[in-house]
């Protein structure tokens, strides 16, 4: 997911009509939670390091619950947030960053005295370096059982995809500290499921209990999958469906690139957003034989996360803010072609980029060996 492929006309956008209404204005949130009560949403800004609060009024408290120092770099930064089941009983507010002089990405759980952390995060689980900056997973929640799913993406080595002893390129299912639990596919293993390239999106279907996951392809083939316990997705050896026996094919398979991202069971339906063409896709289930997701609002600019709200709205996340849909979408909406945001970089870097195109042009210059004249040359 290319979390920071973002341009300032896409940051600046309004959504389309019959899209959602604004919640809050944020920095990149791009993972959110309510709490059980309603009372308060928590959401990671992936580029400041901050968790912050905001009320069911969309009120944003002036103090972050937490900071984290983060690298944000590509799809590195703090990239998943998750409240426990049972707060405030269980005060646990769940952290997934990459932290920048461990090169890893952590999970992390801080326990809550009102609306900030009360000491230094627990960590859970050391992750995968976050060198290569791709792929790092990070979308957290909780089952119905009570286990903590947690997504990891592969770290652009395929490899790990299909090693059951390495954590890429896997769901895992851990108790809420962290332990790993006992009947878990494999024992004393964390492992949930396995052969997953680049998970963003994970949720759970309350009514069943069904676990759902999103996954971008490299250049198509995005898939959403469901989850079952030791389940193997195929990434590298078979992208979509058609994968060998052994392996399990997506439910929703999109040929042509979206980079799907959070998603959220709402009212009998499963709804994902897409990073690339800022739309939300509507899948009925349960899905079919033939199934077939339509978008039911394009937004104007990517979407990261989707949530259901305990008011039973639907929250969307984006690069600017937070939005709010109050009822499901009755009609379809027309797509544009996906196409990558234009990164955005600092006048800085735009200056340092030509001070080294003229350097380079200046030493040629210089390093340019002397002609001699010769009749061919008047």
């Amino acid at each position: 997911m290319l979390l920071l492929w973002i341009s300032p006309a896409s940051a600046r956008a309004e959504p389309a009509a019959g899209a959602p209404s604004r919640f809050l204005r944020a920095d990149q949130p791009v993972s959110m939670a309510w709490t059980p009560d309603g009372t308060r949403l928590f959401f990671d800004e992936q580029a400041t390091g901050d968790v912050r609060v905001a009320t069911a009024d969309g009120t944003v408290l002036p103090q972050p619950f937490a900071h984290l120092d983060v690298d944000v770099s590509s799809e590195t930064g703090l990239l998943g947030v998750v409240i426990d089941p049972a707060f405030p009983q269980q005060p646990w507010i769940y952290v997934y960053y990459s932290d920048p002089a461990l090169g890893l990405n952590r999970l992390v759980r801080f326990r809550a005295d009102g609306d900030v952390a009360a000491a230094a995060p627990q960590v859970l689980l050391d992750g995968l370096g976050s060198q290569n900056r791709y792929h790092n997973g990070g979308a957290l929640v909780f089952g119905s059982d009570g286990m903590l799913d947690v997504t990891v993406g592969e770290s652009h080595e395929p490899s790990f995809a299909q090693d059951p002893n390495s954590i890429g390129g896997k769901v895992l299912r851990l108790m809420p500290d962290g332990s790993v639990p006992p009947d878990n596919p494999i024992p004393g293993n964390p492992l949930f499921t396995l052969g997953h390239r680049n998970s963003f999106g994970i949720c759970v279907d309350p009514a069943t209990g069904d676990h759902w996951e999103t996954e971008n392809g490299p250049t198509s083939h995005d898939e959403i999958n469901l989850l079952r316990p030791g389940g193997n997705y195929g990434w590298p050896d078979v992208m979509g469906s058609g994968g060998p026996e052994g392996t399990i094919d997506p439910v929703v398979d999109h040929v042509q690139e979206i980079a799907p991202t959070g998603c959220a069971v709402w009212r009998g339906a499963l709804y994902y957003g897409s990073y690339l063409d800022g739309a939300i896709r509507r899948l009925d289930l349960p899905p079919g034989s033939d199934p077939r997701p339509v978008a039911v609002s394009v937004l104007g600019e990517p979407v990261y996360d989707v949530a259901v709200g305990p008011d039973d709205r639907l929250y969307v996340s984006s690069p600017s803010g937070i939005w709010r849909l109050d009822a499901p979408p009755t009609g379809t909406v027309s797509v544009p072609a996906p196409a990558r945001p234009s990164r955005s970089y600092p006048w800085w870097g735009w200056f340092a980029l030509v001070a080294a195109v003229g350097l380079a042009v200046v030493l040629l210059l210089r390093l340019r060996p002397e002609r001699s004249a010769t009749p061919s040359d008047a």
